[in-house]
């Protein structure tokens, strides 16, 4: 949280992070406190910022996360990032971590917030996009994540590899001068080498607004502004990546004088002594071939400076990921590979049991009474799927769905599950993957174990009683709940990718799906 322009200490309470379900509103199982030293509140001095504690909290790729938070006194001068392309609500009174809010104004703005930090011991680092109101997405759609930024995550994604990237475009922003925030010489230090875990930066159009400022740096100025940044993040162990600027002639900011400086800069950054890490050429990617000076009109957002959602992608597809590493190509494990907790125990041995974080587990002989034998058949809607042959036998027996990607046995078109969920309700989005490439979604919506009827899932199993620690018996009924998805006609599966919802190592307080079966079937 940021008070960096502010001349006067902030004071904010009662934090809440959330997974968004649509609009203003969240997934309220996902909903968790956040402190700041233990305390629900905190004043942020003049100038300065504040981190939380960390919080338990599963992030899926590419998902939109909810802070709300709460000011219990207006506040002026707010430290803002002006153009977020994605929607932000103000409401009155404290409504932080309600399941929906009364909008009382829609905002195109953060405010307060700088940074999410997502802690993955799998990725390999963070790229900054280091830029104006290109880099920023600006003419992109809004609240649809078309930033080359975003799409470019999309392909590192698909591609295997583990790397965040952080937006730092600021719209009017230059590289030399003072435009709209501090020059990128000034903010650098702060919005790239202090971001956590980065290792790379891509730095793009700033110097654009430098020459349509009326100043009229020359090439020469503007690379005298790039040496500096290039010897700067080499000092401090970061690979600087250099963008050629992109056309824009045809903007009212145009001159011949000012296409001369862009020439000489992308000629720089193109040539063999520059110190740039590697060359992203944006101008390449962009430009009309046939008047090399002017956006392509295909990628030609309208005022001849910014690039459509086409563009845009053309920008992510400049970008070669093997600056990133190599792919790492992730082969699919069985379910049973992919067990990673102990939710079933014996009545007489519950001590690995540990379903919901606090030690409780399904009792395997109740779940056997109710038609779950260890290795044999459950049979739900018409669909026969195998039950842990290690329920109960103090070996994992579910997987705790953080996003595997698993081989599901049997062929036909239905893809079917055993699962429950400890701690709370709880609801996750997977993908199925087909042989011919293509992809489909599929979701999961289980209601938490204690409950042995509902309309909102069908019910697979009922176990009259509970076992915890110490061998003791808890008379409450807990539930296995079944779900089918239909599949696409006449194409192979090659593998399932599970939801993100929950933790591993299972987590008191965190609602968590657990996986137990699944199968492909005709239906």
């Amino acid at each position: 949280m940021s008070n960096a322009f502010s001349e006067q200490p902030l004071t904010l309470s009662d934090f809440h992070l959330a997974e968004r379900a649509s609009g203003a509103s969240i997934v309220t199982s996902t909903d968790r406190s956040v402190t700041f030293g233990g305390q629900t509140s905190v004043t942020i001095p003049a100038h300065g910022e504040v981190i939380s504690d960390p919080v338990p909290f599963p992030v899926r790729a590419e998902s939109d996360v909810v802070i709300s938070f709460y000011l219990p006194e207006r506040a002026q001068g707010v430290s803002t990032h002006d153009f977020s392309f994605q929607e932000n609500y103000l409401a009155d009174g404290d409504v932080a971590g309600a399941a929906d809010i009364a909008v009382r104004e829609t905002i195109w703005r953060y405010i307060i917030i700088s940074d999410l930090d997502v802690l993955n011991i799998a990725a390999t680092g963070t790229l900054v996009a280091f830029g104006a109101s290109i880099t920023e997405g600006h003419n992109s759609s809004g609240n649809a994540n078309q930033r080359y930024t975003n799409l470019l995550a999309t392909r590192l994604n698909a591609s295997g590899r583990t790397v965040g990237v952080a937006n730092e475009g600021v719209a009017g922003n230059q590289l030399l001068g003072v435009g709209i925030g501090q020059s990128a010489l000034d903010r650098f230090d702060r919005d790239v080498l202090s971001r956590s875990g980065v290792r790379w930066v891509i730095f793009a159009d700033n110097p654009i607004n430098d020459l349509a400022s009326g100043r009229e740096p020359t090439g020469e100025q503007l690379i005298g502004g790039l040496r500096q940044l290039i010897d700067r993040a080499h000092a401090a162990g970061v690979s600087f990546f250099c963008a050629t600027l992109t056309p824009f002639e045809g903007n009212e900011h145009w001159r011949p004088a000012r296409e001369v400086a862009r020439s000489e800069y992308n000629a720089f950054v193109r040539s063999a002594g520059s110190g740039c890490d590697a060359v992203i050429d944006f101008d390449r990617a962009t430009h009309d071939p046939a008047a090399p000076t002017r956006f392509l009109p295909a990628y030609d957002a309208g005022d001849h400076l910014h690039p459509n959602n086409a563009g845009m992608a053309a920008m992510a597809n400049a970008v070669a990921l093997g600056l990133f590493g190599p792919a790492i190509p992730e082969a699919p494990t069985t379910l049973a590979e992919a067990f990673n907790n102990i939710g079933v125990t014996s009545d007489t041995n519950t001590g690995p049991g540990n379903f919901d974080g606090g030690g409780a587990s399904f009792s395997g002989q109740a779940l056997a009474a109710g038609g779950a034998v260890p290795g044999g058949s459950v049979t739900t809607g018409g669909v026969s799927l195998t039950w842990p042959a290690t329920a109960g036998t103090g070996q994992p027996d579910n997987a705790i769905a953080t996003g595997q990607l698993i081989t599901v046995p049997g062929s036909g078109n239905t893809l079917a599950f055993l699962y429950s969920a400890s701690y709370g309700g709880v609801s996750g989005t997977g993908t199925i993957h087909y042989s011919d490439g293509t992809t489909q979604t599929y979701r999961l919506d289980s209601p938490d174990w204690f409950v042995s009827a509902t309309t909102e899932a069908t019910v697979a199993v009922v176990a009259s009683y509970q076992n915890r620690q110490g061998n003791v018996r808890y008379d409450a009924p807990s539930a296995v709940f079944s779900a089918q998805v239909p599949l696409a006609s006449g194409k192979a599966l090659t593998g399932v990718r599970l939801p993100v919802a929950g933790g591993a190592p299972v987590q008191a307080g965190l609602p968590t799906l657990h996986i137990f079966a699944a199968v492909v079937t005709n239906r």
